[in-house]
């Protein structure tokens, strides 16, 4: 049996589609991850800020590196004789002079709804804003203003519905904060607007007294914001404290008592040894406590923890007496990553899959040639309908292919499918290795056809039928209308492919009968041995 001449080159089969998913996992991955620590490094920032320079500059960098914004301004509220007017206080990401030369901030269409505590301004182009530009006598950004399209504007209110001012955040391109950037400032702006009034009401024992209370209600809002549990171990008499969310971590209702050895006995066995010497460690020698680990919920679901914790108050002997911090289900985060190996383990494996068939398809095509300069052709159009076949595949995320979808693709690519037939019951789903296999048999019945069978004469057709028995799919292709047939002179690499390669990869039988009226193939193969 001859070989089939390249229609095209072969493309790459699917393997950089694979890689491209996966460095997308590995970048969104890498981004919450970035986004989680710097969200959690300045909610410690301003729940331990004592001025609000400090406390709205930390928000303003934080926020600014967290949405990935140009620029980030905060614009103070105060009364000037005129009327309401918006002094700049902070900035972030550019000097104070880029402000300098510009009038104080009103409140015109578009910086009204922060300034009045109306809503978050999100807009992916400010600029094509209805509200944009209406500062009479200008209208539009003013000369020498920086660049604006993609606009964030937070109200900063206290809890009475004082309006302290407003986060204002810009990037010169279009489109770039989405709605979890907004939410993620909206809790930002709620800690700026808490601790600035904080601060403001601090006098004296009484003012401590409240500033404390406050500061507890921003880290608890903070922390809840960031699914965090918050926890407090005396070290001395092993009294242990922790939040409603910290309870739910470890599968105990709020209501629940939640004591130091009930926590350690929730750890799972193979991890507890490793969480008990890192408590000691923060305890004897003063080092960060920070470990993840796995939780064992009274139901039997299994979580994964992330704690953190670092001597909170010393004794008066210089021993550390309360250790404190908090704790995250990273369960999520921790099924991502498993889910990354995998597919770096399946495209491994896809990746050998295809070189060693490739190495195949090379090897015994060379032998089945005529003669070397022939090997070129026919080894390009088998590598063709391999890539074929793995497009399909991709297209359907490697979770397999139907029979009939395989022998469209050939067909098509060969211009025969109105010259066959199909009967068959019900279509066969196939699993990625069968479809590869049958894909490269159908391929060499299509091009043997094609050039010297049925499909090489006007008149010529084919027919396919197929149905399962006992478990067994069996398969026939059948020409007529062609060329008288004789049986070939040498076994080719198509004969040997089908006959032997295709019955032995799919633990099946195949038979050719060369019929004089037409080829006839026939196909016995186990179900099981094709099923996803």
């Amino acid at each position: 049996m001859a070989s089939l001449v390249a229609e095209s080159r072969v493309r790459d089969g699917g393997e950089p589609d694979a890689r491209a998913r996966l460095a997308e996992l590995e970048v969104a991955l890498a981004d919450e991850i970035r986004k989680s620590e710097t969200l959690a490094r300045v909610n410690q920032a301003v729940a331990s800020s004592t001025d609000i320079d400090t406390c709205v500059q930390v928000v303003l960098d934080g926020a600014r590196e967290i949405i990935g914004a140009a620029f980030g301004a905060f614009f103070y509220n105060q009364l000037e004789p005129d009327g309401e007017s918006y002094a700049l206080y902070r900035l972030s990401g550019t000097a104070p002079e880029a402000f300098a030369s510009f009038p104080k901030v009103r409140k015109t269409e578009v910086f009204a709804p922060t300034f009045e505590n109306a809503g978050v301004v999100r807009s992916d182009d400010i600029t094509q804003d209805p509200r944009y530009g209406k500062n009479a006598p200008r209208r539009g950004m003013p000369e020498g203003h920086l660049s604006v399209r993609s606009y964030l504007a937070i109200p900063v209110a206290t809890r009475r519905g004082e309006v302290l001012g407003g986060l204002f955040f810009g990037h010169p391109e279009p489109g770039r904060f989405s709605p979890h950037d907004e939410s993620l400032v909206m809790g930002l702006g709620a800690q700026v607007a808490a601790t600035i009034d904080s601060i403001k009401l601090n006098a004296g024992a009484v003012a401590e007294l409240t500033q404390r209370r406050r500061a507890e209600e921003r880290l608890k809002f903070a922390l809840d914001s960031g699914r965090m549990g918050s926890w407090d171990l005396d070290v001395a008499t092993k009294a242990y404290e922790a939040s409603d969310l910290c309870k739910l971590n470890y599968g105990r209702r709020p209501d629940e008592t939640f004591t130091f050895a009930t926590l350690i006995e929730t750890i799972h066995p193979e991890d507890r040894p490793r969480v008990l010497a890192a408590i000691e460690s923060a305890i004897r020698d003063g080092t960060e406590y920070d470990v993840e680990y796995r939780v064992v919920h009274p139901s039997g679901e299994l979580r994964w923890l992330h704690a953190r914790g670092r001597a909170a108050q010393t004794a008066d002997d210089g021993g550390v007496r309360r250790l404190a911090g908090v704790s995250l289900d990273i369960t999520e985060r921790k099924r991502a990553e498993e889910r990354q190996k995998l597919l770096v383990n399946e495209l491994n494996h896809r990746v050998k899959n295809s070189l060693a068939t490739v190495q195949s398809i090379a090897a015994q095509t060379l032998r089945s040639v005529a003669a070397p300069e022939f090997f070129r052709d026919a080894f390009e159009t088998r590598l063709v309908a391999l890539s074929h076949t793995h497009d399909l595949l991709t297209r359907e995320s490697w979770a397999g292919a139907s029979l009939r979808e395989v022998f469209d693709v050939e067909l098509h690519a060969l211009a025969g499918e109105d010259r066959v037939g199909f009967t068959y019951p019900s279509d066969v789903r196939l699993n990625p290795k069968a479809a590869v296999a049958l894909g490269m048999g159908i391929h060499e019945l299509t091009t043997n056809a094609s050039k010297y069978g049925a499909l090489s004469t006007p008149n010529g057709h084919v027919a396919v039928d197929w149905a399962i028995e006992d478990g067994v799919l069996r398969l026939t292709w059948t020409e007529s209308g062609g060329p008288p047939v004789t049986p070939p002179a040498r076994r080719g690499f198509g004969v040997r492919l089908l006959e032997r390669g295709l019955a032995a990869e799919l633990s099946g039988a195949v038979e050719l009968t060369y019929d004089t009226v037409g080829l006839v193939c026939q196909m016995a193969l186990p179900v099981r041995a094709l099923e996803p």
